[in-house]
């Protein structure tokens, strides 16, 4: 580094903050000419690229400082955000390693950290970082909460209720926690925290996300101990509110279905990319709350399958084909964008990712459940991909929906018309698929994976070309971290009784029910 990159750079700063875009690109440019390569310049510059649309070369921009050696913990963590944004998963798996990033970083950076490997399956590296993290600022709320995710996600409920206690104890006002202790187990009369909820919910901000988790938190606890009404009122203030915290337009959605069948033709799709891919791709897509999560912790049983959890590893190459990001995920623009895109080389990036995300096993699991809007594309860019679509009862998926607070996604789920809605849309996108991708896609219902759950992944094991393995219907088994909405129940066997949760609320549900009654 130069004296003089520096100095470029400092001005590149001050005119990124006054918001001069133009001038800011130029400047952290005239830096990276002074001194190639050097990495705040590249973090800036790929930064200022991504605000001004250019989307591909702010990707290529940051891979540039992968690997380069970075002299302050600031930078590791700032790095790390660029990569985050665009699911580099090896490199930030690798660079939240560096042992600086504990010297000097605040307890809430280090708490992110911790949530970007963990949302990216690095689980290992994830609770490294959370203890040593813990053990240098001991009552730091944000790292008891995401300590206690860690434990929640590894089946260890005890220790996660004492990390979400430990965690208000230190911030009375980290009502995430609350909700969270809410999920950890069924309560029961004699144990629960609901007065507690109601004096928190007494004391909180009006409309604001407080008030989302302390409502989302007291209907789960009060369905637990059979208040159903009581349920159904925190329920509502609890969706009432973050529909206005959240956008969503429900015209995308049909524009996109429209566009979809319009490009994804058979003749499209049959055309599909001659890259082979060193691990193959398992897609178990559907709606949210739809038993993805259950799937998934099956397969996992099998030697052969390792389990990526939900990425957005194949966004990622779409958004790159199309040199845009797509923040709310794939739309009608794109699709149009990507009838003419080089399918080959979308095929290629998500290749040099597959070895990670598969962790060296020959096949994986992918299981973000919104891929189904992405089976045409990835079958044109992946012909050895699989693809296992759950199909649930419409009410109890949809009231699962309903009754889960999710985390920057499903936006459609705090509104009954809007769900149902979403929900036809979901069908509609999946009756396309089945009509030009005959027999790529396995429909399995939920109903027969909780009846019959050994036959069913035996289905499953056949479509997907795996050899036959008796036992894997045994997700109670110990092992693998759940890191989703499901996580309380993915651990508990198979349960059997987990459809009909709606009728406790038959005449609330009124709308839903007719809305999808077509």
């Amino acid at each position: 580094m130069t004296a003089a990159a520096y100095d470029l750079w400092k001005q590149a700063e001050r005119a990124y903050d006054a918001k001069n875009l133009g001038s800011a690109e130029a400047l952290y440019r005239r830096a990276l000419e002074a001194s190639p390569g050097y990495p705040p310049a590249v973090i800036g510059l790929s930064t200022v690229l991504t605000r001004r649309g250019a989307h591909r070369e702010s990707h290529a921009v940051v891979r540039t400082a992968i690997g380069m050696p970075l002299e302050h913990p600031a930078l590791v963590f700032s790095l790390g955000q660029r990569l985050a944004y665009f699911n580099e998963f090896e490199a930030l798996e690798r660079i939240l390693q560096d042992p600086r990033l504990l010297e000097s970083s605040p307890a809430d950076a280090l708490a992110r950290c911790v949530v970007m490997l963990s949302s990216i399956n690095a689980n290992d590296a994830a609770q490294r970082l959370a203890e040593a993290a813990l053990s240098k600022h001991p009552q730091a709320a944000a790292l008891r909460y995401v300590r206690g995710n860690l434990h929640f996600f590894d089946g260890e409920s005890d220790a996660a209720e004492s990390c979400y206690e430990a965690t208000l104890a230190a911030n009375p006002r980290f009502y995430q926690a609350s909700w969270m202790l809410a999920s950890v187990r069924s309560q029961s009369a004699e144990r629960n925290h609901v007065d507690r909820l109601r004096r928190q919910l007494g004391d909180v901000s009006r409309d604001g996300q407080g008030e989302v988790y302390l409502s989302y938190g007291l209907h789960k606890e009060l369905h637990d101990i059979g208040d159903y009404a009581g349920a159904w009122e925190a329920l509502k203030r609890g969706c009432t509110v973050k529909r206005r915290l959240v956008q969503y337009d429900p015209a995308p959605v049909a524009e996109l279905i429209a566009a979809q069948r319009a490009v994804c033709t058979p003749a499209f799709v049959r055309s599909c990319s001659s890259v082979e891919l060193p691990h193959v791709p398992i897609f178990i897509v559907g709606m949210h709350r739809s038993g993805t999560t259950l799937l998934e912790r099956m397969l996992a049983g099998h030697p052969d399958v390792g389990d990526a959890g939900e990425t957005r590893a194949f966004d990622a190459q779409i958004e790159l084909a199309i040199d845009r990001s797509l923040p709310n995920g794939l739309d009608a623009m794109a699709v149009k964008s990507l009838a003419g895109a080089d399918f080959d080389a979308i095929a290629r990036d998500y290749a040099r990712h597959a070895s990670w995300l598969s962790r060296g096993k020959p096949f994986f699991t992918e299981k973000l459940p919104m891929n189904f809007w992405n089976v045409g594309m990835i079958a044109r860019a992946m012909p050895q991909a699989r693809f296992i679509h759950l199909v649930r009862d419409p009410m109890d998926t949809c009231f699962s929906n309903l009754r889960t607070l999710f985390a920057g996604v499903a936006t459609y789920s705090y509104v009954q018309e809007e769900l149902a809605g979403f929900f036809r849309a979901y069908r509609a996108m999946m009756a396309h698929w089945s009509e030009v991708l005959p027999d790529r896609v396995l429909d399995v219902r939920y109903d027969d994976l909780v009846a019959e759950p050994e036959a069913s992944v035996l289905r499953v094991l056949e479509h997907c070309g795996l050899r036959r393995i008796e036992g894997l219907s045994d997700v109670a088994r110990p092992g693998g971290r759940v890191s989703t909405a499901s996580a309380g129940a993915a651990r508990q066997g198979v349960l059997r009784d987990r459809g009909g949760v709606w009728w406790h609320y038959e005449a609330q549900l009124t709308t839903l029910r007719e809305r999808l009654a077509g």
